[in-house]
């Protein structure tokens, strides 16, 4: 794993076929933690989706602890503050245009992955700023409705969405995901939808679905 001195730690992983060109460009998942994890936690998930990616994993800016880490401090769960999800959506695209310019990013396929508040995250800011990222992979997360978003609604029509939440997560209840999804069908995205027994969390079955559906966005 390689990386650059950017805005954000991050570690970077590549594809194992390497591109055929100095000037080749890769499909990107960039990938956000959930709270109180790191840039290591979700990097690992490469062994279960597709290979051809390249994946750069970043850490959240505001530390919680040893190894442990958040993209805005929260003061009621459920309700993130709206100029700290403002800071975050900031922060995310200040990092993606940094990618861009220093890895062999292919930014008309960088598709943006995350789990619990990394999910929250990665929904807030495709929903605000839709033509930077080609699809998202929102796992065990919600649309905060009540944090100030800022909806491109013309600009987020038919963008392709994969959203996974377990039916016994105790901490981000599967109302607020399907809550998410009313409000993803509303505004007309190309929504894949799916619930699992499982707990705040994801596991084999949850992945499987994820990498049958990247397998069909790539090919």
């Amino acid at each position: 794993m390689t990386t650059i001195n950017l805005s954000l730690h991050h570690l970077t992983q590549f594809p194992a076929s390497p591109s055929p060109g100095p000037e080749s460009v890769y499909p990107t998942i960039l990938s956000l933690h959930g709270r109180g994890s790191n840039e290591r936690d979700l990097i690992g998930l490469s062994d279960y989706l597709p290979k051809e990616f390249l994946w750069i994993s970043p850490r959240g800016p505001f530390d919680l602890g040893p190894d442990s880490y958040e993209w805005f401090q929260i003061t009621q769960v459920g309700k993130p503050d709206p100029a700290r999800l403002a800071n975050a959506i900031n922060t995310m695209d200040k990092f993606i245009d940094e990618i861009i310019a220093n890895y062999p990013v292919d930014k008309n396929k960088l598709y943006l992955l995350g789990f619990s508040q990394g999910s929250i995250v990665s929904m807030s800011y495709v929903l605000t700023n839709p033509q930077r990222v080609a699809v998202v992979i929102a796992q065990s997360g919600y649309i905060p409705h009540e944090s100030g978003l800022q909806i491109d609604e013309a600009g987020i029509q038919g963008k392709p969405f994969i959203v996974t939440h377990g039916i016994q997560d105790p901490m981000l209840p599967v109302d607020w995901a399907r809550r998410s999804r009313d409000t993803l069908q509303k505004l007309n995205v190309r929504l894949d939808y799916h619930e699992f027994n499982m707990g705040h969390n994801v596991s084999p079955e949850s992945l499987a679905v994820i990498n049958t559906w990247l397998e069909n966005k790539i090919s």
